[in-house]
């Protein structure tokens, strides 16, 4: 299955012209407001406008068919109704012309995904909503869209019950906000990993709600997660058992324990259920976790990233960087399987500049911008000083 290999975007928001090359694992840091979930929306609107972007293909076939003189004139008539969506499933962009570039020269936004191998997918639009999509002729079956899944920093917090959705479980997936996480277990209890590599080491089978509640517990310690359905009220109950020595506790609701095991348990499944060829993003995964969860968070999006699935990670944390760090040091990934991106605004302008870092076979950074996860070092010398 083929990756994606850059993203270059003119035009849209604060990204002026910015080009993005993607490693198996991708972290995407800087400032708040500095262009991070603008970058992310950008291949989020392609994800939502993949029916669109499929009819418009079919269409100007159709339409460039020679052959069949009405066929090809009902496809011109469709083609010109055919107008990109910004409201959504996966966005809420608002007005067209409120995402342009604010000094951009022109009207036009471009959004270039390129794969390996010269595949390639670029959307361009207007602020009327107008679109044009062209690609690689020779690579017509390369959809990267079919593969790509989300996970939101809004996720689901703690609940008695969860909504279900046969729709979103049948395609694998578990909702934007991981709100049909307790669903999709419940369906896929007992379904093999795709990937072995992803695999607990403390865990007796390769059963996907096993491993879950064995990386859960990787955050805490002893945690197993029990999930019934309710198909009388259409919902989910999820509840958290401890095991600490012989001694087993009783089952709590989400409302009883920490936030944060509630807040990951999302990310956990989706990064489990994963396969190579997926295109998996997610943003803050660090939010309510403790130092070592995060760490232990960024080390199974390694794994994974080292077997195949792509990994952006919008994050705020030195410490998932740090795991990340670690496991490049101990060839959990290579350095060639990472990247990392620092994003912050030229001075004096609204402009996106993303500076590119790696990092080394020792787990070192080629290069430390001003910024760049750098507040304890400053705090450490206000206090030593």
């Amino acid at each position: 299955m083929k990756k994606v290999d850059h993203v270059h975007v003119k035009n849209f928001k604060s990204l002026k012209d910015v080009s993005i090359k993607l490693g198996n694992l991708t972290l995407i840091t800087g400032v708040n407001s500095s262009g991070k979930s603008t970058f992310i929306q950008s291949l989020l609107l392609l994800k939502e406008n993949d029916r669109n972007i499929q009819n418009f293909w079919m269409l100007r076939a159709l339409m460039n068919e020679k052959s069949n003189k009405e066929f090809s004139e009902y496809a011109a008539r469709e083609l010109k109704q055919i107008s990109l969506t910004l409201h959504g499933e996966y966005i809420d962009l608002g007005e067209t012309k409120s995402i342009l570039y604010q000094e951009a020269f022109n009207e036009n936004i471009s959004i270039e995904v390129q794969g390996e191998n010269e595949s390639g997918l670029t959307l361009k639009f207007d602020v009327d909503s107008k679109f044009e999509v062209s690609r690689k002729e020779s690579d017509v079956n390369w959809n990267f869209l079919e593969r790509l899944y989300y996970v939101s920093t809004d996720r689901t917090v703690p609940s008695i019950t969860y909504p279900l959705s046969e729709q979103h479980v049948n395609k694998g997936e578990i909702g934007l906000n991981g709100q049909y996480a307790a669903h999709y277990l419940s369906h896929n209890r007992h379904s093999t990993l795709n990937i072995s590599q992803l695999k607990h080491a403390h865990s007796t089978t390769s059963q996907l709600l096993e491993n879950v509640s064995k990386w859960l517990g990787e955050i805490s310690s002893g945690i197993n997660v029990d999930i019934t359905i309710h198909d009388d009220l259409q919902v989910a109950s999820l509840k958290y058992q401890y095991t600490y020595g012989e001694n087993t506790t009783a089952k709590y609701t989400p409302l009883n324990v920490g936030f944060g095991i509630t807040y990951v348990l999302p990310i956990i499944v989706a990064i489990l259920k994963s396969k190579s060829g997926d295109l998996l993003i997610i943003e803050n995964p660090e939010s309510h976790l403790h130092p070592a969860g995060q760490s232990k968070l960024a080390e199974l999006c390694a794994i994974a990233a080292s077997c195949g699935v792509q990994v952006i990670v919008e994050t705020h944390s030195d410490h998932f960087l740090n795991g990340v760090r670690v496991a490049t040091k101990k060839a959990v990934l290579s350095p060639e399987e990472s990247q990392i991106y620092y994003f912050e605004k030229a001075k004096d302008s609204m402009e996106t500049i993303a500076h590119p870092l790696n990092i080394d076979s020792d787990g070192r950074i080629d290069e430390w911008p001003e910024g760049f996860f750098d507040e304890w070092d400053n705090k450490l010398n206000e206090l030593l000083w």
